[in-house]
């Protein structure tokens, strides 16, 4: 019993000793280590911030928290609010200072003030900044990077900041960002890259890169290369957690499609429309043994009906439908279970699914195109003319929503109902800054009369792009001389007229344009089913189409990029 006693007594002691030194660790870390709440990792919102500084008596406290609503201002892109809170803060201590010093060259960069960030980040000391802090430095050099087209940059930040992440899932956005930089880069720039054999980290990551570049077309040899790699860079970042992207990549399975039900409407009002993506899709097809059966939707039977009887009679999966009311039936309904589906339209309630992708030729295609090639061709400032119905709409939504991921701005946007509003609507523009390219969505008979007048107006330098809707079989040469310097998006398909193709598809489609991108779709969509386990699993996948460069983006909506194209002294020349 005394023995017992004696050790209850020794490990009570041992515990208050234990308290005690730790207490003492603890405020000698606290008084030595400056300012703790700046110095750390913030995750709250700016208004719980901004209730704590009206609730705040002392001083210093709310300063401390009006430096962190500031950075929750900035994290939730209120620019505009944080650097005017930052600019009213006054008498800051040395620690406040130092971090106001990060929050400013932010909020430069925010507002694409690269040279002012670099500036600002080039005054601090980097050994006074704790591991929170140089996250957001680094944070702030990735942005500068990005704002200068400098992808490379961005990359060796975020390689960098990695090495102060504490938090798992921080490290794994990290990584993600990392892995989304290299993909954005083309082969060629990341081949030719020059990187010091001593960064292992950034040797790691572009390794990386291109090994799922040699590999991405034979995704089955992938996992092998990516393990390969693993053990070449075993303590790498990526090596402990691996890009979310990459993770599906590892676990590829491969489709055995050996049928596929095509649902078209092959009656009725809509039976040259189906007949003619029919036409593309056999004659892709061609001699595959994989076995395709055809199936009216105009026939009267429900379409969830026809697709339980595809099952009955083998498909494993299905393409189509192609009518919006059909697609949404069809999404609505239990008879895709079990089914690879390639839906040729969306509809209201699409949505991600497993084992569902969505390709058409929609609007935002072209208009997501133009806001990539204006962007590259250096344009700052562009005025998107749309006109006032539900696809200039689309269209001009889906400008908008890509330049604001590219330039960090909106795009002016009117919507026209005559070719006048679009002339008076320049010259209000032209005198609130230099106006100097406009994306129209327009006819071909819309876009003469747009360039005539602009050409016989003062506003004659402006640059044009416009869409396929331009683009018609009837436009002769007196037409492509008048729209001299236009450049235009169309598909890949109608910028080969020579190929042999082209020439038999026309007869199929009696020289009728909008016919031709349906056999065009009718094929690509062919290619699609038949590398429908690619397109889902492979990020940046790829099938060059002819319809576009084809890519599954989010929820497996297919992505296209155009053929751009441009008038060129009573010739039309592919520019990209």
């Amino acid at each position: 019993m005394l023995n017992i006693l004696l050790q209850r007594m020794n490990l009570k002691n041992l515990l208050l000793i234990f308290f005690v030194m730790f207490s003492i660790a603890g405020c000698s870390t606290l008084s030595g280590s400056g300012n703790s709440m700046l110095q750390n990792d913030a995750y709250a919102s700016s208004d719980f911030y901004l209730d704590k500084v009206n609730s705040s008596q002392d001083a210093e406290e709310r300063t401390n928290y009006q430096l962190l609503a500031v950075r929750a201002l900035i994290s939730e892109n209120k620019i505009a609010q944080a650097a005017s809170l930052l600019s009213s803060l006054k008498e800051l201590d040395d620690d406040q200072q130092l971090d106001a010093s990060i929050l400013k060259a932010a909020v430069l960069a925010a507002q694409r003030d690269s040279n002012g960030a670099t500036g600002l980040l080039n005054t601090i000391n980097m050994d006074s900044l704790s591991n929170s802090q140089k996250v957001r430095y680094y944070e702030v050099l990735a942005q500068v990077a990005e704002n200068n087209q400098d992808t490379v940059g961005a990359i060796n930040a975020h390689v960098q900041m990695d090495r102060f992440i504490s938090d798992m899932q921080r490290k794994q956005q990290n990584n993600d960002t990392i892995w989304s930089l290299l993909r954005s880069l083309d082969k060629n720039t990341l081949n030719s890259l020059i990187v010091d054999p001593n960064d292992i980290a950034l040797k790691g990551w572009v390794d990386l890169a291109k090994v799922y570049n040699d590999h991405i077309s034979q995704p089955d040899q992938m996992r092998f290369a990516i393990q390969n790699w693993k053990t070449t860079y075993a303590n790498h970042p990526a090596a402990f957690l691996l890009p979310t992207d990459l993770r599906g990549v590892v676990n590829f399975e491969d489709l055995k499609i050996q049928q596929v039900a095509l649902l078209l409407p092959l009656s009725g009002n809509g039976e040259l429309i189906g007949k003619i993506i029919q036409q593309g899709f056999n004659d892709a097809h061609g001699n595959s043994p994989v076995i395709v059966k055809a199936y009216d939707t105009m026939g009267g039977t429900p379409v969830a009906d026809l697709v339980n009887q595809a099952k009955q009679d083998g498909a494993q999966a299905v393409v189509g439908p192609l009518l919006k009311d059909n697609v949404e039936a069809l999404l609505n309904s239990n008879a895709m279970q079990g089914l690879s589906v390639l839906t040729l339209n969306t509809a209201p309630s699409m949505r991600p699914l497993q084992g569902v992708c969505y390709y058409g030729l929609s609007p935002e295609d072209e208009a997501q195109s133009a806001a990539v090639k204006m962007w590259h061709d250096g344009e700052t400032n562009p005025i998107v003319f749309a006109p006032q119905n539900d696809l200039g709409q689309r269209s001009a939504s889906a400008f908008n929503a890509k330049w604001q991921t590219l330039a960090g701005t909106d795009a002016n946007t009117y919507y026209y109902n005559l070719v006048d509003d679009i002339l008076a609507n320049i010259k209000n523009a032209s005198m609130s800054g230099k106006v100097n390219a406009i994306y129209v969505v327009a006819d071909s008979q819309q876009l003469q009369e747009i360039k005539t007048a602009l050409d016989n107006s003062d506003a004659h330098g402006i640059a044009i792009y416009a869409t396929s809707r331009s683009n018609s079989a009837n436009n002769g040469p007196d037409y492509r001389l008048t729209m001299n310097g236009v450049k235009f998006s169309d598909i890949p398909f109608l910028s080969d007229l020579n190929s042999a193709s082209y020439q038999q598809a026309l007869k199929l489609a009696n020289g009728d344009y909008s016919l031709l991108r349906l056999y065009a779709m009718g094929a690509d969509a062919w290619m699609l089913i038949n590398k429908f386990a690619e397109m889902r699993q492979i990020p940046g996948y790829t099938i060059n189409g002819l319809t576009g460069v084809l890519s599954a983006g989010d929820g497996c909506n297919i992505e296209r990029a155009m053929t751009w194209m441009q008038y060129d002294n009573g010739n039309i020349k592919t520019i990209n």
